[in-house]
């Protein structure tokens, strides 16, 4: 058999691969699916867990932006990575767009704080200390937000950590415990890091 006749086509599935499995060690399939699908009406044609994965995998990988990423998945092997047959024509920024819709609806802390005792119990890891820090990431344009709206931030002057008083910001508060993320939220561009630390404590 001459190999220069074979027609094959190969892929590298390396880190999409690991990051999908973990992701499967702490049953997020599961828990993603059972908060965000309906017990009405048509099922998704590509389950929210799987989606949710998707939007994982490319951002710890190759970071594309939303309406991009039916190229990151152009020349991946879906069915082996995700262990089940998807179109990849079906890969639209609608989809992913009603997947982050229906995932702040759902709540996305309370998800992200069933996932984090997930690992804690898959990796039996024993929580010693928990510690609370914040960053602040420059924005840039102009942002019409809500007066008063639940869930609203302000993007706003602060101190930069990033050494940028020209630019307005938002924070992003994090709590970690043995390494572990168990809490994670957008703050305002202008909260004092002592008052939210000591709160979250």
């Amino acid at each position: 058999m001459d190999i220069n006749s074979i027609d094959l086509t190969t892929h590298n599935t390396g880190k999409d691969a690991l990051i999908v499995e973990l992701l499967n060690n702490i049953n997020f399939s599961e828990v993603v699916d059972s908060h965000l699908t309906s017990h009405t009406g048509r099922p998704p044609e590509i389950s929210y867990g799987t989606i949710g994965k998707m939007m994982i995998t490319n951002m710890c990988n190759d970071h594309h932006p939303l309406y991009l990423l039916d190229e990151y998945f152009e020349d991946k092997d879906l069915e082996g990575i995700f262990h089940e047959p998807i179109d990849k024509t079906k890969l639209t920024d609608d989809r992913f767009g009603v997947f982050l819709d229906r995932f702040y609806e759902a709540g996305g802390s309370k998800i992200f704080s069933l996932l984090s005792s997930n690992a804690f119990s898959k990796y039996d890891i024993v929580i010693k200390n928990i510690n609370y820090d914040t960053t602040s990431k420059v924005m840039w344009g102009n942002y019409n937000t809500g007066n008063g709206d639940e869930g609203s931030i302000s993007i706003t002057y602060g101190h930069s950590k990033q050494k940028r008083a020209d630019k307005k910001q938002i924070k992003i508060g994090l709590g970690v415990a043995n390494g572990v993320v168990v809490a994670g939220e957008p703050l305002d561009g202008n909260l004092d890091d002592k008052i939210y630390n000591n709160q979250n404590l």
